[in-house]
């Protein structure tokens, strides 16, 4: 290609970034035309992506988070954020995989992480249980902000004879279908959940079938409960 041809895709470009698409469509020359519809479209993708995070929010989150943070990893910053706005709430050392909370604050802290213009965490993606040992049950929380395109992990424990978390399903409604399903398999109990039951399994079910401790019944209202599936493989 040459300087002179350069120069004009270049002009035309800028026009068609201005919206007039009438001086590419009129260039006779079809190969000329067909390379300045290109460069077009490459420099609006470029444009996109530069625009992708508004500025203004950008810098939002950048001033609240405190300049002599370790990590530029997220779960450390929203992690210090979080211990700035409230204190006492972390339950372990900040770090790049997850964010360890106590339950008390987690209502109000997960409002805050939907509603702050800087973390808009407006998707609650996964919501599950775990049983980590040494008599401690977990709920963990996968939150995404659509907004921003950003990502935390929320790792909350509890003692297994008092397993109780905040419910977030008024903040998050998906969260109604994650809780329950949690509680089903776990016994994690949700405070605060408009229709907590289990979801999977009976209401008069004994126990929680993904505690380490579980024990099936031997039968359910007379049904003889198999510990032996035949025939699986």
């Amino acid at each position: 290609m040459s300087v002179d041809q350069e120069k004009l895709i270049a002009e035309l470009v800028e026009k068609g970034l201005s919206g007039d698409m009438d001086s590419i469509n009129a260039i006779e020359d079809r190969v000329l035309r067909s390379k300045a519809k290109s460069a077009l479209a490459k420099a609006k993708r470029a444009a996109k992506v530069a625009t992708k995070i508004v500025p203004s929010e950008k810098k939002t989150l950048e001033v609240s988070i405190d300049d002599k943070q370790p990590s530029d990893n997220l779960n450390q910053k929203i992690g210090h954020m979080i211990d700035k706005k409230f204190p006492g709430s972390l339950d372990s050392e900040l770090n790049d995989t997850h964010i360890q909370l106590k339950p008390d604050q987690w209502f109000d802290i997960a409002q805050w992480l939907k509603s702050e213009p800087s973390l808009h965490f407006d998707s609650l993606q996964c919501h599950t249980g775990m049983d980590v040992g040494d008599e401690k049950l977990e709920a963990r929380y996968n939150f995404h902000s659509m907004t921003h395109d950003h990502y935390i992990e929320i790792r909350i424990a509890v003692p297994r004879d008092n397993a109780h978390i905040p419910s977030i399903e008024q903040i998050w409604r998906i969260g109604d279908w994650f809780e329950r399903e949690t509680y089903d398999m776990f016994g994690i109990f949700f405070d605060g959940h408009r229709d907590h039951r289990r979801m999977l399994l009976p209401e008069d079910w004994e126990g929680y079938p993904l505690r380490k401790d579980y024990e099936v019944q031997e039968t359910y209202h007379g049904i003889a409960i198999p510990k032996v599936k035949e025939g699986w493989e």
